[in-house]
């Protein structure tokens, strides 16, 4: 939510008793690095493997991508699993998002995995479509708990208010649908408020935030379809939860896109592993002014336990039995339009949010 929008205490309580699960709405992000990386398991208790669920491969043999060519593009549309990619929600979406990071093909009687943290059901460690490892769309069942239609009131923030855009400034990148290259670089920026709705197109200049600043290299496209690197893996996402920042640092990160238009990226993936301590310190540190609910105490603990039942991978992107489940796999979608080239760097933002727990007393 943007702030200053209603807070919805009840839809948390409901939220926890439906689904059994926790976090808070969603709304605005940012960015760091790249390449592979997942959880899942096959459906053997010896594990399984291949190259499902995979992103296209570099091609061998291909031309170094000219570094004249540049495009820059804004996210228009982000789905969070909920939703297809046409927007129309559906509560197995999320298995045709992200990619198979493990390399197994994990379903709820496999034995070769991480060991579940206490209270996670069997299904928790479940794959979607072809291995694509996803433990990420429980904690958005809850959060439709409290958000109804997260995916499509995030992008109504996007492409009607400008409140947030992923920015992808690009070396190497000309307008062949079907371009096949290596040696493409440049950076991922994130997009500051516009207040007001963007016209997207090459004259627009997007004022983005100067940290973080993501350096692109050894990026290819194959047939079109754009791939980050195979080096570092971590890109940094950071989510506006009504007003205040939640940094989701997703290593072992893939991104991909299909360049279907000269003006429009289609298809997009965003895929990782998230360290679940990390989110879980990140939800305690904003809690406090998101709900009275959540202030310290037993609603809090439940919240927190529950996004660690989420956990469905090791945080290297491994996952092997015996070993408890320390990473929670992610996969998000996007589309994406063409603006003009970054020139304006947006001041810091000065507001600070209300602490609802000394205002309300706490819980």
């Amino acid at each position: 939510m943007r702030a200053g929008e209603e807070n919805h205490p009840m839809k948390l309580v409901r939220a926890l008793s439906v689904f059994g699960f926790g976090l808070v709405g969603l709304v605005g992000v940012t960015a760091t690095a790249f390449s592979a990386g997942g959880c899942s398991s096959s459906d053997s208790s010896t594990g399984g493997g291949g190259s499902t669920g995979q992103p296209p491969s570099k091609p061998e043999g291909a031309a170094v991508a000219n570094p004249a060519d540049t495009r820059t593009f804004a996210v228009s549309q982000l789905f969070l699993g909920d939703t297809d990619r046409n927007g129309t929600t559906d509560p197995s979406a999320w298995k045709k998002f992200g990619y198979n990071i493990d390399g197994l093909t994990t379903a709820k009687t496999s034995t070769d995995v991480c060991t579940r943290q206490g209270g996670a059901t069997a299904d928790k460690q479940e794959d979607g479509d072809d291995g694509r490892d996803d433990g990420f769309h429980t904690v958005m069942t809850f959060i439709n708990g409290i958000v109804p239609k997260a995916s499509s009131t995030i992008s109504k923030s996007i492409a009607d208010d400008g409140a947030f855009t992923i920015i992808f400034d690009l070396k190497g990148l000309n307008d062949d649908a079907h371009q096949t290259a290596t040696g493409l670089s440049g950076n991922l920026l994130i997009g500051a408020d516009l207040a007001k709705k963007p016209d997207f197109g090459p004259s627009l200049d997007w004022p983005y935030h100067a940290d973080p600043t993501v350096a692109i290299s050894d990026a290819y496209i194959n047939n079109g379809t754009f791939v980050n690197g195979t080096g570092g893996s971590t890109v940094k996402l950071s989510i506006a939860v009504q007003g205040q920042n939640l940094t989701l640092n997703i290593n072992h990160a893939i991104i991909t896109f299909d360049h279907s238009s000269p003006d429009e990226l289609t298809n997009g993936t965003i895929a990782g592993v998230l360290a679940t301590e990390e989110l879980v310190t990140g939800i305690t540190n904003i809690a406090s002014s998101l709900t009275d609910q959540l202030c310290s105490g037993s609603m809090l603990e439940t919240v927190l336990q529950t996004i660690r039942q989420a956990s469905d991978i090791l945080q290297d992107g491994s996952n092997h039995a015996g070993i408890p489940c320390d990473g929670i796999a992610i996969g998000l979608g996007f589309n994406a339009h063409r603006i003009g080239p970054p020139k304006t760097v947006a001041p810091p933002s000065t507001s600070t949010p209300q602490d609802k727990c000394k205002a309300d007393g706490g819980t």
